[in-house]
This record gives structure tokens, C-alpha cells and sequence, in this order.
């Protein structure tokens, strides 16, 4: 049995509905936002059939608009962090929102974590989709080209896959993800630390105190090697300078080994369950919530603190026009743009 329940659930400061879609099916729910395309609710079982959430979210909506760090959000036109605002394309600059000191963090204060979505209902026989649509005008926050974009969550027995779509009518750049925080233990009981990890990744992009890439190292025979499973907490708290640099915890890129494969794998062996991840993307920032203490919106419901939640936010290489430009992959015209992301559950 499938279904997608639809409610309102809230005004923005602007006056538009905010309303809340639940796919559901024999295995898990999610709940999903309209404002956002935020990811609120995941729930799924533990080894013994106890139902709950798995990620974090805020229960009164407003926080969202307030103070939220992206949680569960669409972010785009652009993932990551963009060195001093400044885009250039064919030989000609663009100057971005600048919102995390002088740089452009997830494409600035005004991006696709913040508007109120067009929403399409798909339910077949094997599965339940919602679709997700947004115009972005040319120059907003910067960005050039007018742009028409979708994001389909599709829900399909133990599976959550994100695709996103891409149209311009002039060449731009499009690099986009989700923001999710995963929690395994369930309903935010304990933290993210005693987790364990795998990455097939054999190089990661240090990164500086700005959280910008500037050179790719190997990760044989340093703590961000996590080819075999690694417990978070190992790497976490270690004396790591690539780990202090970052508030002490992971903010950093991995260069994935190989594409199209089961390439992430985090477990919580208190609860059984597992998650999966499966990318076309070339990378996956990796982000353990260092910040989280500091989001000051928080309610003690809530329960936010530091690494309380894990982020793999998979994408195109961070900066690349600015760090690696010949990697670049551009949207055109004649080129649209495509991400695919499954996120797989289980438990053992």
C-alpha cells in the first residue's frame, strides 16, 4: 500500500502556504516540505520493528525561515562554497550574494532552500513521487540564465531517490544537492559519534580556515581514509589539523572512486539500521554537524547540538570554476543539467 498525504501547515513571512506531503509505503515515510523541498521526517525501523525519525528537523516551521543550518533542504543553484562571490563564465564575472563572510555559501540568503515550491503528486503501482518546480530569474543572487528546474523524491520500498533537472537559456553553472542530517539511532536519541562509516573515496580536497578547497590529498595513512568502516568518533575528535580547521569535525569534499556504484555506507549498530548512498555525482561533501550548537533558534525539543547529525551532500567538485575549472561541468542550451542520488535503508 502507498499513498501521499497532503496538509497546509503554515504561513511564510511573505504569506504563501507552507504544506507538508507524507510518502508513505510498507517500509518507511517521509515527510517532505513544500518550502524548501526540505526532507522533515524519515521514518524507518530498527532490528526489532520500532518505527522512528532519522533525521533532524525543526517542529515549528517558522524556525526554518529563522535560523535553519539547510536542514533537509534543496540547495542550489549552487552546492557549497564559491571564493569571494566571484563566477566567471566564458571570460565574464558574475558577482554572487556574498552571505558567509566574502564568500557565497549555498548560493546565498535568498536560494532554493528558501522559496515555496510548485508541487506535482505521482503515485503508480511500485512507487510514490512527489515533483518539485522552481523558476530561478536570471541574476538572482547573481546566478546567470533564466532557469526551470525540477526535483523529483521518489519513494520505492526501502529506497528515497532525489533527481534533479536543469534547463537555462544561456550557459551557467548548476550544482546542486540535499542537506540533510541523518541520525541513526533514532528520534535524535544519541549522537552521531559511535556511528560508523565507509567512503570509497581514496583522495579527499583539503580545505582552509574558510572551509575552501585549495589542494587534493591522499587519504591512505590519514584519519579521512574510510575505504573500510570507520567509527565517526575515531576521526571526529582526533588531533586531525584538516579536523580543527573546521570547528573539530568533517566539512570536507571526497573525490569518489568510482560513479554509479554503492559508494557511502553509515551504520548504527545499537539500532541495526544502515544507510546506503548511491551517487552519479563526482563527490560528497561530508559534514558532522560542528555547528550545531551554535543555531541559536533551537528549542529544547529539538535537542541540537554539536554532531548530532551527519550530512553527505552529494555533488560536482566544491568551487570548481575558481578551483579546477577544467572540470567544470557546464549547463546550456544544447546541455541540461541531470544529479541522481539514491539513499537506501536497511538494518542487520
Amino acid at each position: 500500500m502507498m499513498w501521499i498525504s497532503e496538509k497546509k501547515i503554515a504561513i511564510t513571512k511573505y504569506g504563501e502556504d507552507i504544506k507538508s506531503y507524507t510518502l508513505t509505503n510498507n517500509y518507511m515515510e517521509v515527510e517532505i516540505l513544500n518550502y524548501g523541498g526540505i526532507i522533515r521526517k524519515i521514518l524507518i525501523p530498527d532490528r526489532d520493528g520500532k518505527i522512528e525519525n532519522v533525521v533532524l528537523g525543526f517542529s515549528n516551521v517558522s524556525a526554518y525561515e529563522k535560523n535553519s543550518p539547510y536542514f533537509g533542504a534543496i540547495i542550489g543553484r549552487n552546492a557549497g562554497r564559491i571564493e569571494k562571490g566571484i563566477l566567471k563564465i566564458d571570460e565574464k564575472i558574475y558577482c554572487l550574494d556574498k552571505n558567509s563572510g566574502e564568500n557565497n555559501l549555498h548560493s546565498g540568503a535568498s536560494s532554493f532552500a528558501h522559496k515555496v515550491w510548485k508541487v506535482n503528486k505521482v503515485i503508480k503501482d511500485n512507487f510514490v513521487a512527489l515533483e518539485l518546480f522552481l523558476t530561478s530569474s536570471n541574476l538572482e543572487n547573481g546566478f546567470p540564465g533564466n532557469v526551470e528546474i525540477k526535483v523529483v523524491y521518489t519513494l520505492k520500498e526501502n529506497e528515497l531517490i532525489l533527481e534533479y533537472y536543469g534547463n537555462t537559456d544561456v550557459t551557467t553553472y548548476l550544482n546542486m544537492t540535499n542537506h540533510t542530517y541523518f541520525n541513526l539511532s533514532g528520534n535524535l536519541k544519541n549522537d552521531i559519534l559511535s556511528d560508523e562509516l565507509m567512503v570509497s573515496s581514496s583522495r579527499f580536497i583539503a580545505v582552509n580556515k574558510e572551509t575552501l578547497p585549495f589542494e587534493i590529498r591522499e587519504c591512505e595513512n590519514t584519519v579521512f581514509d574510510f575505504r573500510s568502516l570507520k567509527k565517526l568518533r575515531d576521526v571526529i575528535l582526533s588531533s586531525d589539523e584538516q579536523v580543527k580547521i573546521v570547528n573539530q569535525g568533517l566539512d570536507h569534499p571526497f573525490i569518489l572512486d568510482k560513479l554509479d556504484e554503492i559508494k557511502i555506507v553509515l551504520k548504527n549498530k545499537v539500532s541495526g539500521r544502515v544507510l546506503a548512498i548511491k551517487t552519479n555525482q563526482p563527490s560528497v561533501v561530508i559534514y558532522s554537524g560542528n555547528y550545531l550548537d551554535e543555531v541559536s533558534e533551537a528549542t529544547s525539543a529539538d535537542r541540537l547540538k554539536k554532531y548530532m547529525g551527519i550530512c553527505f551532500e552529494t555533488q560536482d567538485f566544491p568551487d570548481v570554476l575558481n578551483f579546477m575549472p577544467e572540470k567544470a561541468k557546464m549547463t546550456s542550451i544544447e546541455k541540461s543539467y541531470y544529479q541522481k542520488t539514491k539513499f537506501i535503508f536497511s538494518c542487520e
